[in-house]
């Protein structure tokens, strides 16, 4: 039996394959849940190892370097520090090291702000055709640097939905949204890289077209948006890598082991033997008890699929 790394097994998984173990990460997670294991203070800086240790601790399998906080975040990361937390990763540890960045609609929604975006991707105007047609340009610059610089993955941000459905409707998706989006994923795949999709909410309506843009995963799966993965895998091919599904509102109550392994099992054993990753919708925020968050991921390690299928999962 060969035994993967964390970085092979997640590549594993996003070439449309499966493990006899349950995979796990997070899309983020704030610093602030290790200042609290160390005793920091709230302002105080967070050593990268201590970052590492915890993720040691939680036995997670790769972490993410964001490139960008969103269209809708006040503050956005530092390039430089990011370009130097994905070498310290890549070289200081076996995890799957993925870069988040902006996607199309994320784009055109810093440029022209919220209420212009959704109006300008209904009309199609040319400014948004612009606008997306130059991001892919600077996307396949920036992708190429990424690899260069030793990332793993790619996962595009672009948080395209609310608990409904999608902002925008689907019909004008479809015309001036996906066609910039299939030029991203390419774009990634011609620089190696696999490529994983994110977005908050309720993304059923444009499903298909998601799954059709070529991409590798998703991540999200917004439980409080009436996502799953039983469904998500029933209305996709059986390559496409599954990430995410748990509300964070469920983590935030205490639950015993018994009761963590059966959310888990209620979750996650319609896709036994298929490419899936353990995560929360949106990833870790601070606030969450640790000893909540230690119980979680030892249910994870211990998780086992159910016996009807192991057959049928790859032997690594």
């Amino acid at each position: 039996m060969t035994s993967l790394t964390p970085r092979q097994s997640i590549h594993h998984l996003l070439t449309g394959r499966s493990l006899n173990r349950l995979a796990c990460g997070e899309l983020v997670w704030e610093p602030d849940l290790a200042r609290a294991a160390l005793g920091l203070a709230s302002d105080a800086a967070v050593p990268l190892d201590a970052e590492r240790a915890m993720l040691q601790r939680w036995g997670h399998d790769l972490i993410t370097v964001s490139f960008s906080g969103g269209w809708g975040a006040p503050q956005q990361p530092d390039e430089e520090d990011a370009l130097f937390r994905l070498g310290y990763w890549q070289q200081n540890s076996a995890l799957f090291v993925a870069a988040l960045i902006d996607g199309p609609f994320s784009a055109v929604a810093k440029a022209l702000g919220w209420e212009q975006t959704l109006v300008q991707l209904t009309k199609g105007t040319e400014e948004a055709v612009t606008l997306m047609a130059d991001a892919v340009i600077e996307f396949g610059e920036q992708v190429q640097a990424l690899a260069d610089a030793g990332a793993d993955g790619i996962i595009i941000g672009d948080d395209i939905a609310y608990r409904r459905g999608p902002y925008v409707k689907p019909e004008h998706l479809r015309r001036s949204y996906f066609p910039y989006l299939t030029l991203y994923v390419l774009a990634a795949q011609d620089a190696g890289l696999p490529v994983i999709f994110h977005s908050d909410g309720n993304l059923w309506p444009v499903w298909e077209d998601l799954v059709q843009s070529g991409i590798d995963g998703v991540q999200g799966l917004d439980a409080f948006s009436a996502m799953s993965l039983a469904l998500a895998r029933q209305r996709s091919h059986p390559e496409l890598c599954l990430w995410g599904n748990l509300d964070l509102s469920w983590l935030a109550q205490p639950h015993s082991a018994e009761e963590t392994s059966r959310q888990l099992h209620e979750m996650l054993d319609p896709v036994a033997g298929t490419p899936v990753i353990f995560g929360l919708s949106g990833g870790l925020a601070p606030g969450i008890p640790l000893a909540y968050l230690d119980v979680l991921y030892q249910a994870v390690r211990d998780f086992s699929w159910p016996k009807r299928i192991e057959s049928h999962l790859a032997e690594f």
